[in-house]
C-alpha cells in the first residue's frame, strides 16, 4: 500500500500550542485537507522516522510559535536531540517546504541566536493569531497555503455546540421516533440517541467536557472527545461514560501521550510515550506499565517488562 499523501504538517510545543494546533487540524480536515497531526493521527511505527516521513509527503508545514517555543532550543545545555519540534523544522526547511509561522498572542520574534539548522524560518511569513477575529485569521492563513483541499469543503465548521434547549428536543423528539418504531417492529430502541456537547462526570477521572454520541441515558457513548480543566483530552471511545477502546489521551502539563486502548476507564494496552521521548509499548495495569517493552528515543531497548516483574 503506498504511504498516504499528506498535504499540511502541523508542528507545535505542548506546552504553548497544542489548543491552536488541535483546532487548526480539526478546521483543516473538516475544509478537505489531509492534515498530519501527531495527536490524532500519528499511530504506530518508529516515532521519529514517521514524523520526518510525513513532513517530506507534505506541502505545508505550518509552524505554531509563541514567546517560549525556542526557549529549549538557545539554550546550550539541552540535548537538541530531544527537540522535536526544532528537528521537524530543520527537516522542513532542508526539504524545502512551504513554511508557515504562526504567530501566537505573546510572541515578539524570532531569536537572533537560533541555530544554523533553522534560522531560515526567521524570513518565513504568516498570519498573526488572534482569537477574537479568528474567522479572519483563519481565512488569511488559507492564503499562505500552497496545497488544496482534497475534498469540497463542508462550509463553515460547528462546534456543535447544543444549547440544553435544543438537546432536549432531540431527545424528546428521537425518544417519539423510537417509541413509535418499537411499536411497528417490536424491536428496541438505539444505544446511541444524540450528539451533544455537555459536561460529564466519570466516577474515576472526575469531571469533563464531552462532545460526542450519548445513550438514552446521556452518559457518553461511542466516539467522542473528552477536554479535562487541566488539559487533558481524550479522543476515543466510550461505553455507557466509561472510558472505553481505541483512544489517544494526551497528558497536557506534562506532555505524555498515550496511543492504545482503554478498558474501564485505565489504559489497558498501547504505546505511552513520555515527553523525552522514551516510550513504552505493551500491557499496563492500574494505569501502570505491565507487560512489554521501555524504548529510547532512537529506538534502542532500555528495559524488558515480564509477567514475572509484578
Amino acid at each position: 500500500m503506498p504511504a498516504r499523501q499528506y498535504d499540511i504538517f502541523i508542528s507545535y510545543r505542548r506546552d504553548g500550542g497544542f489548543a491552536t494546533a488541535n483546532h487548526l487540524y480539526d478546521l483543516l480536515s473538516q475544509d478537505g485537507y489531509a492534515v498530519s497531526f501527531d495527536l490524532d493521527t500519528l499511530r504506530e511505527g518508529d516515532f521519529d522516522t514517521t514524523l520526518l516521513e510525513r513532513i517530506e509527503r507534505c506541502t505545508d508545514f505550518v509552524l505554531i510559535v509563541d514567546e517560549h517555543t525556542f526557549d529549549r532550543t538557545v539554550d546550550p545545555d539541552f540535548n537538541p536531540a530531544n527537540d522535536w519540534l526544532r528537528r521537524e523544522l530543520a527537516h522542513a526547511l532542508r526539504q524545502h517546504k512551504n513554511v508557515i509561522p504562526i504567530r501566537l498572542t505573546g510572541f515578539d520574534g524570532f531569536p537572533d541566536n537560533l541555530p544554523p539548522d533553522i534560522a531560515a524560518v526567521a524570513t518565513k511569513n504568516g498570519p498573526e493569531y488572534n482569537k477574537y477575529y479568528f474567522d479572519e485569521f483563519y481565512k488569511r492563513l488559507k492564503t499562505f497555503l500552497h496545497s488544496k483541499p482534497q475534498a469540497a469543503s463542508r462550509g463553515k465548521r460547528t462546534r456543535l455546540a447544543v444549547t440544553a434547549a435544543c438537546v432536549m428536543a432531540i431527545l424528546l423528539l428521537a425518544g417519539s421516533l423510537y417509541a413509535f418504531h418499537d411499536k411497528l417492529t417490536g424491536n428496541s430502541a438505539p444505544e446511541v440517541l444524540a450528539v451533544t456537547d455537555s459536561i460529564c462526570i466519570n466516577p474515576v477521572l472526575g469531571e469533563f467536557r464531552y462532545t460526542g454520541p450519548v445513550d438514552q441515558q446521556g452518559l457518553p457513548h461511542g466516539k467522542g472527545l473528552a477536554k479535562f480543566a487541566q488539559g487533558d483530552t481524550y479522543d476515543g471511545y466510550f461505553d455507557h461514560g466509561t472510558f472505553d477502546g481505541q483512544c489517544t489521551y494526551l497528558n497536557y502539563r506534562e506532555g505524555d501521550r498515550f496511543v492504545g486502548t482503554y478498558r474501564d476507564n485505565a489504559r489497558y494496552e498501547g504505546t505511552y510515550v513520555w515527553k523525552d521521548g522514551t516510550y513504552f509499548t505493551g500491557t499496563f495495569k492500574d494505569n501502570e506499565v505491565c507487560v512489554g517493552t521501555l524504548y529510547d528515543i532512537n529506538g534502542n531497548v532500555l528495559q524488558e517488562y515480564t509477567e514475572s516483574d509484578h
